[in-house]
């Protein structure tokens, strides 16, 4: 008995890994999909993975982003994008409280799909302050849920240049998880036993992110992105269908 279940525990981490590690470089070469591909299959295999692993994660990842990129981001807009993101955390983490699982995995396939959908966008929406504002309260909300709330942020920087987009994405996503990461842990949904399953993807993390360095220059951002997207969206509804039909 002991032997299955040490061998299945093993096939989760094996088929975690591999995930991470696609969202990792996917991440780092377009600027964004490290939540959005990777969260939606992780609550399949193994649903404590999200959304504290996965924003523990996320939290690595953009620190590497920034560290690589740092001299090409926009300190003032995020600003206010980080104060509309402080207001709707704490909403998000009140909500997963009361909330059954089930309920919760039908919300979170549902918030992925309202992510890819605002990231196909056509909408010309340039960067100001009001606008900022609006795009991190609706970050929040996503991201304290499902551990995925760059969408509304990424719809705002989508005509900057790619360097300014992965890094200022990045620096969003420092500080807004570390504000989504708490409002957490202060509902009671975030402990150390998320940071240590965490811990253990964080190998395969920065090797997917290694990998995604020279990738980056050599490959389109925007044809990564709209894979990633596809690919989100798949996950997405598979994980939806998987709760509707139980």
């Amino acid at each position: 008995m002991m032997d299955l279940f040490l061998s299945a525990l093993s096939e989760r981490w094996l088929i975690a890994s591999f995930l991470v590690l696609a969202a990792a470089c996917l991440q780092g070469v377009s600027g964004v999909g490290f939540g959005m591909f990777a969260a939606p299959l992780l609550a399949i295999v193994d649903p404590q993975l999200v959304p504290g692993p996965m924003l523990f994660l996320s939290l690595i990842i953009a620190i590497l982003s920034v560290i690589r990129e740092r001299s090409s981001l926009d300190t003032k807009g995020l600003g206010y994008a980080l104060l509309g993101r402080i207001v709707t955390s704490v909403i998000a983490a009140t909500l997963m409280g009361l909330l059954p699982i089930r309920m919760l995995s039908i919300l979170f396939a549902l918030v992925i799909l309202l992510g890819v959908a605002m990231s196909l966008s056509r909408i010309d929406l340039r960067p100001s302050p009001a606008r900022l504002f609006g795009a991190g309260c609706i970050s929040g909300f996503m991201g304290t849920l499902t551990s995925v709330g760059l969408p509304p942020i990424a719809l705002m920087y989508q005509h900057a240049p790619k360097a300014t987009l992965r890094a200022s994405l990045g620096g969003f996503l420092v500080f807004g998880t570390t504000i989504s990461i708490t409002a957490l842990f202060a509902a009671g949904r975030f402990d150390l036993h998320d940071v240590v399953l965490g811990a253990w993807l964080i190998a395969p993390l920065y090797l997917g992110f290694w990998i995604s360095t020279p990738l980056a220059l050599r490959v389109s951002s925007r044809s990564v992105r709209f894979a990633v997207l596809g690919l989100s969206a798949l996950a997405a509804v598979a994980l939806l269908l998987r709760q509707l039909v139980v």
